[in-house]
């Protein structure tokens, strides 16, 4: 170091991951070189933590002592700048640090030393990809587009994957990268081999399955421009390369998307931030857009395409609605026939557990009508020795004694405590091979590949699985699709329930009949009046679409508002209410001066109000606008001062459990 603190290379502003907003400064020992985009250990607070250096200083701060960084990390900078930028709008959009931000978009490896182990891919032949007319028209105009946001929206089996391919190739063929995002670490593995016999060793993975170093090993690969396409699962979307020419969001109204951690990013609103930014195609693909997307299509914020027919020789299958004798009924005699014939014929069936009930909700045993809070028109839950409860806004009231529809004294709390459906259809079903599919036995080790292989040589005959068997699995010897119970999930306390509902009942339908054999779907319900069930029968999204875009300008919420979702959670149920009472009541008075316009509910009970021990409550903000949203809540946390309860922010939030 020379005179008036010059030096080479003497300090570093380095961010850390820790709710507190800034950059910190720490001193680079005379024997390090550091670069920009390295990671480094350092002390903070006593406690050894990873540090991301932002920028580097030939002069000392004076008048300030400061702390040694302890090590390196890298040998090398493993981003730049752009990632920086991303973060501090991860930062502002979901209100978080930045180096919060940094945190979940940096891999946490701390060796590239060890090679990732070689991917099992399974021997894959043809590497042909051949377009039908309507899918090379659509494949045209987002080529000749250049940049800009794209949805396909193709019912089930249309063949997007084929467009989204046709796109990646012709992006790396002018040395562009490729982020290929799908919902599931389960269908990046059959969505892998497709992409492996096209572009071999040029392609990675990026998700959770892999270890850190692994983890580490791809994203510097693809860093480099080693490897041009990458496919992963939400936290992908941060991957950097040389040059980004394509995003690819398959499935994208999936709520996989959105993290449930500190920050809660949805990876669909950042993949549209980096194509904005980096002038990159995005092109969204699903049978079901969310309610959101396809109304900014239809406003012409993003280029709509149209897939109305199935790729190849698959059509689309027929959908039954059987209603269910009453709620001790599992598997009806339509299911039961149409599965015993599917697998006489060599063909296979699945059946969705759908696992989505979590607290009881008290519908009509006759009509199945289900108890609704008048002030938000969403479904009220059952609790022991306090009635129904509201949610949303804390509207309560006493379980009905009759149906305020049909009239019938008949009524039921289901949810919670179902029935073990794997061993009933084992039981049903002695004779036939029954494999099950969730999130724990996906888990293990090469789950997937022996799945796939499984349902390839028709070694399965009945798969059963929770919501992941809905999310894009091409399994071209099933013929049937069952749904248990239609019911769980539809009358959830969350404005979305519906949405996600007639989402996952298509997208599970069209995992039948793919093939060329004709498919059909039984979907049993204690309720074949509701609504939805005439639109899934006509598989019309367009008319549900509708519908359910009526409903939510009635009661101002998205896509005509933003939302915001504070929780506040503790070990002490009192004090958790008490300091929600007094975040709202304070939010209210500044509100009403200030943001007259942003509109609070509650505080009220969390619908899983208690979570390991900790009972939840949480306030509910609309806006029309989302820079209001987000100021408004800083300033109002800024002030709200507790060390007994922890608070979580989550802006626009897909689940409102």
């Amino acid at each position: 170091m020379t005179h008036n603190n010059i030096c080479t290379a003497c300090a570093a502003d380095i961010y850390i991951n820790t709710p507190v907003n800034r950059s910190f400064t720490y001193k680079i020992p005379g024997q390090m070189n550091i670069l920009p985009g390295m990671r480094v250990v350092v002390n903070f607070g006593g406690r050894k933590m990873t540090g991301f250096v932002s920028s580097i200083h030939n002069k000392l701060p004076e008048g300030i002592e400061l702390k040694d960084i302890e090590s390196l990390i890298d040998d090398e900078p493993i981003y730049d700048d752009r990632i920086i930028r991303l973060a501090e709008y991860v930062s502002d959009s979901y209100l978080s640090s930045v180096g919060e931000a940094l945190g979940k978009a940096l891999p946490s490896g701390e060796s590239s030393r060890s090679r990732p182990r070689a991917s099992r891919v399974r021997q894959i032949q043809d590497s042909t990809i051949s377009l039908t007319g309507k899918q090379k028209d659509i494949y045209e105009k987002i080529k000749s587009s250049g940049k800009g946001a794209h949805l396909i929206f193709g019912i089930t089996g249309s063949g997007k994957t084929e467009v989204y391919m046709k796109a990646a190739i012709d992006a790396v063929s002018k040395g562009l990268s490729v982020i290929y995002l799908v919902p599931e670490i389960t269908l990046s593995s059959q969505i892998h081999e497709r992409l492996y016999k096209v572009f071999g060793e040029n392609l990675i993975v990026y998700h959770s399955h892999l270890t850190p170093n692994q983890r580490l090993s791809n994203w510097k690969k693809f860093y480099r421009g080693e490897a041009m396409i990458a496919v992963g699962t939400r936290s992908a979307v941060f991957l950097q390369c040389p040059k980004l020419g394509l995003i690819i969001v398959d499935e994208e109204h999936d709520s996989s998307y959105k993290e449930q951690s500190t920050p809660r990013y949805n990876a669909r609103r950042v993949a549209f931030y980096r194509g904005e930014t980096e002038n990159a195609t995005l092109i969204l693909g699903s049978a079901t857009p969310s309610i959101e997307t396809l109304y900014a299509a239809e406003r012409g914020k993003i280029e709509l395409h149209r897939l109305d027919e199935r790729y190849g020789e698959g059509k689309l299958p027929i959908i039954e609605i059987v209603k269910l004798k009453n709620s001790n009924e599992e598997i009806t005699p339509r299911l039961k026939l149409f599965t015993n014939k599917a697998i006489k014929d060599g063909k296979q069936a699945v059946y969705l557990l759908n696992r989505r009930g979590f607290a009881p909700f008290v519908l009509c045993g006759e009509c199945g009508n289900a108890v609704e809070c008048p002030d938000c028109s969403i479904g009220m839950n059952y609790h022991r020795g306090k009635g129904m409860l509201c949610h949303y806004c804390g509207y309560s009231s006493d379980v009905p004694l009759k149906c305020d529809k049909c009239g019938s004294e008949s009524i039921l709390k289901l949810g919670s405590g179902t029935q073990k459906i794997e061993e009933l259809v084992s039981k049903e079903f002695p004779d036939y091979r029954i494999f099950r599919l969730d999130q724990d036995s996906a888990r293990k080790k090469d789950a997937v590949y022996d799945l796939l292989e499984m349902m390839d040589k028709r070694e399965i005959d009945i798969l059963l699985g929770t919501q992941m068997i809905s999310k894009g699995f091409d399994f071209h010897g099933v013929t049937v699709a069952g749904i248990i119970m239609a019911d769980i999930g539809l009358n959830m306390p969350d404005f979305r329930a519906t949405e996600k509902i007639f989402s996952l009942l298509m997208q599970l339908s069209g995992r039948s009949g793919r093939g060329g054999s004709e498919g059909r779907v039984i979907i049993q319900t204690l309720n074949d009046e509701h609504l939805i069930f005439g639109y899934l029968k006509k598989q019309d999204y367009w008319g549900f679409y509708r519908e359910e875009l009526k409903i939510r300008k009635l009661i101002n919420y998205p896509p005509f508002s933003r939302l915001a979702r504070i929780v506040i959670r503790g070990k002490e149920e009192e004090i958790v209410l008490q300091s929600a009472i007094l975040l709202a009541d304070d939010m209210k008075k500044t509100g009403s001066v200030k943001y007259p316009q942003i509109i609070i509910l509650g505080p009220s009970p969390a619908p899983l109000s208690k979570i390991g021990g900790n009972y939840r409550y949480h306030i509910i903000l609309k806006s029309n606008r989302l820079s209001d949203l987000t100021a408004f809540i800083r300033t109002a946390l800024d002030s709200f001062k507790s060390k007994a309860v922890y608070i979580e922010i989550d802006i626009d939030p897909v689940d409102m459990l």
